[in-house]
């Protein structure tokens, strides 16, 4: 019997890290491409021109967040939850549909009848044809954001994957060839030709998932009876996305706030409106950019987990439950805490290499940024983390107070800061939400399931603060530009990860359930020679 349970929890650990690994690494290969995308775009529109697109993007944000909010994750609970029970999930997905097509509908008619008194308000009325621009993806995105929660939920991650990738490679065909075109009409018209890009990248990876659920509909032989909604369904789809709509709206909503508030603070500070833009752009832009390339790869796992975290709790599984709520955060950390330590020792460097359309003074202010913003990788990620543990074990809105809690601490700080601090202001009250939102989360997922992972953090933190030190020593002896950057990955490599490993965060049965687990327990053994 144990050993049937142990292999069942081993099993289950497995999908949950599959699932994960596979989204990470789609992650990585979009953020590869975004950069592709981000780069050359910062370095066609300038510091101004991406700070109008950046004006822009909060905005778009929100209203895809209010159009399907919450009705992705309730879905992929639903479906998981009813596959543990042996029933159709068929009817949640029209039901989950039918509720995004309508919210879209009205966030698209919003967002075009308001474009111009929105762009005023900012601070810049020019923005106002990159709303019409963008307007229609706010329809897609609903759709995709749908049909991605159906096939999470049947824990196959790999549709969500694929058209993550298949966005950002549209995206930057068509986003960086319409700025180009576009460019000698002036900034503007550059900036409204990129998030044009952004509408066809997300009608066509609506397509994509659209052709693939109807085509696994059909081999699955689901009946045209069984995708009915069913009685009270989107009443009932609608209540089940309340808690999950309500955390994801809040985070969409600070970037939303920031975008008028920043400027208009810089401005009351005595800075012109051209300049706040500009230094708005790179805090949004090349800053933004960086700071969540990791973060996105480790949000991965937190669509993994909140479907996998549901079934267990449906099937009560206790022990799968527990075990992957510790393995989850633990990874957390052992990803958020390196990419923090090398954004903050390498800022500089890699903003250089990635932006030399950015002249020496932006640069210096994006690395100030950045030396501020990278301590967020490992607070964003881990409240991430938190919020999917607790959204899958049905405390939701746990998570919503939390968030709002710091929500209202950041709208105060940057209200303030930025006015007499600048743009620096603005990174600092950034980072206090981040780490008001965390602690309480940790403290409210402590309080309900007693599971405290205090002991393994700390570990990972000491192996980053000897990273941090070898680091610092290639940082004073090798010159900068790429140089520097590739020789700052080798104390990751060669001192972060042994570290790790010597530290024994992660049992062997844990190291199995990750991909090469074979060949790290082999590692663990020779690093810990006297277990």
């Amino acid at each position: 019997m144990r050993a049937r349970v142990a292999g069942a929890e081993k099993s289950s650990g497995r999908r949950l890290a599959g699932g994960a690994a596979l989204l990470a690494a789609s992650a990585v290969i979009a953020k590869i491409v975004g950069a592709c995308y981000r780069v050359p775009l910062t370095n066609i529109l300038g510091a101004e021109g991406i700070g109008l697109y950046q004006l822009v993007f909060p905005v778009f944000a929100l209203m895809t967040t209010l159009s399907s909010a919450g009705i992705p994750s309730a879905l992929a609970r639903t479906v998981a939850e009813k596959r543990g029970a042996g029933e159709s999930p068929a009817g949640a997905l029209m039901s989950a549909l039918a509720l995004i097509t309508c919210a879209s509908l009205v966030c698209f008619l919003v967002t075009v009848l308001a474009a111009r008194p929105i762009a005023a308000a900012q601070g810049n009325p020019e923005a106002w044809t990159g709303y019409v621009a963008v307007a229609p993806a706010v329809l897609f995105v609903g759709i995709v954001a749908g049909l991605r929660g159906w096939f999470q939920g049947e824990l196959d991650m790999l549709p969500t994957a694929l058209s993550n990738v298949m966005e950002q490679v549209v995206k930057l065909g068509a986003g960086v060839g319409f700025a180009l075109a576009l460019k000698d009409r002036g900034t503007v018209a550059a900036v409204a030709g990129a998030l044009a890009g952004v509408t066809l990248s997300e009608l066509a990876a609506a397509i994509y998932l659209a052709v693939l659920a109807a085509v696994r509909a059909k081999r699955g032989g689901i009946a045209p009876r069984d995708l009915r909604p069913g009685k009270g369904g989107i009443r009932i789809m609608a209540r089940a996305a309340a808690p999950f709509a309500a955390a994801a709206l809040i985070m969409p909503l600070g970037t939303f706030l920031d975008s008028f508030i920043i400027v208009n603070a810089l401005r009351l500070g005595g800075v012109s409106p051209a300049l706040a833009t500009a230094q708005y752009g790179l805090y949004s832009g090349p800053v933004a950019s960086l700071v969540t390339a990791p973060v996105v790869a480790i949000m991965s796992l937190a669509v993994a987990v909140m479907p996998s975290v549901s079934l267990s709790r449906a099937g009560r599984d206790l022990e799968g439950l527990v075990a992957k709520c510790r393995m989850s955060i633990k990874l957390v950390y052992l990803i958020g805490v390196p990419a923090a330590l090398f954004f903050v020792i390498f800022g500089r460097d890699i903003l250089g290499l990635l932006y030399p359309g950015l002249t020496g003074g932006e640069i210096a202010l994006a690395g100030r940024l950045l030396s501020v913003q990278a301590v967020s990788v490992v607070l964003v990620s881990a409240t991430q983390i938190y919020i999917s543990l607790l959204q899958g074990l049905d405390r939701a809105r746990s998570a919503v107070k939390a968030l709002f809690s710091a929500l209202i601490v950041k709208v105060v700080l940057s209200l303030t800061l930025t006015r007499f601090m600048g743009i620096t202001g603005a990174s600092v009250a950034s980072v206090v939400m981040s780490a008001v939102s965390l602690a309480v989360l940790a403290v409210s997922f402590r309080r309900l399931t007693d599971i405290g992972e205090q002991k393994n953090i700390a570990k990972v933190l000491l192996a980053g603060v000897i990273m941090s030190a070898a680091g610092m020593l290639v940082k004073a002896y090798v010159p900068g530009g790429v140089a520097a950057v590739a020789a700052g990955l080798l104390p990751v490599i060669l001192v972060y990860a042994p570290a790790v490993m010597t530290a024994g965060i992660f049992s062997e049965q844990e190291l199995l359930s990750l991909p090469l687990g074979v060949r790290l327990v082999h590692l663990r053994r020779r690093l810990r020679f006297w277990d």
